[in-house]
């Protein structure tokens, strides 16, 4: 981080030290995964002692969450800028998959582990993720059947619910996929996924009519 080359060893202000750790825990996550990545490793990268590591961001547990949080925070961000790109539905989720498909592709290391369902019990960070996909891909979807002049039923909430559950499990599958297959770019990806799904969206919308 350039911002602490302007401080002498020792005088780093709190926040930003926190901030350093955080993004190298990061890393060392996405090369590691949880079981491999050690506080050690961690203080050694950084340049303190562990009992700094600890002071700074608690256990490896908690640091686990500190970094699964930052990464969904910055994923639903970039997916936000994306969609609030468009103006039309179907262009709006185009954009969304775009931007999700190209922050996996910058990402594809932590992508991997903070989305791994191994036997760990810090899945939950890969829960938090998927809930707030599905809280914005929601959004989308409810949008969409607005704009088709849906008539919002009273089981319309559980719909949009099961379609984002869906598309957002659409979303993972292609992006596993990809791995195998890493000569397609993400406006591929988004735009074979938004011809895929678009058709049956407009199903569930005219159903609403």
């Amino acid at each position: 981080m350039a911002e602490l080359a302007t401080y002498r060893h020792g005088r780093v202000p709190r926040d930003l030290r926190r901030r350093q750790v955080v993004a190298v825990a990061t890393d060392l996550f996405a090369e590691a995964g949880f079981a491999g990545a050690s506080m050690d490793e961690l203080a050694r990268r950084v340049g303190v002692s562990k009992p700094v590591i600890y002071d700074l961001v608690g256990s490896k547990e908690e640091l686990f969450t500190v970094v699964t949080d930052r990464f969904a925070t910055e994923l639903g961000d970039r997916v936000v800028i994306g969609v609030t790109s468009e103006v039309e539905p179907q262009d709006r989720f185009r954009a969304g998959a775009v931007a999700f498909f190209t922050f996996v592709a910058e990402h594809r290391d932590a992508w991997e582990t903070l989305g791994a369902t191994g036997p760990t019990p810090f899945n939950a960070g890969l829960d938090e993720i998927r809930r707030r996909q599905t809280e914005l891909v929601g959004l989308m979807l409810t949008e969409w059947f607005s704009r088709s002049g849906g008539d919002p039923g009273p089981d319309t909430a559980d719909t949009v619910d099961l379609a984002a559950h869906a598309v957002n499990g659409a979303f993972e599958a292609v992006a596993v996929w990809w791995r195998d297959h890493p000569d397609r770019g993400p406006d591929e990806l988004a735009r074979t996924v938004t011809d895929l799904v678009g058709p049956g969206l407009d199903v569930l919308a005219s159903r609403r009519r």
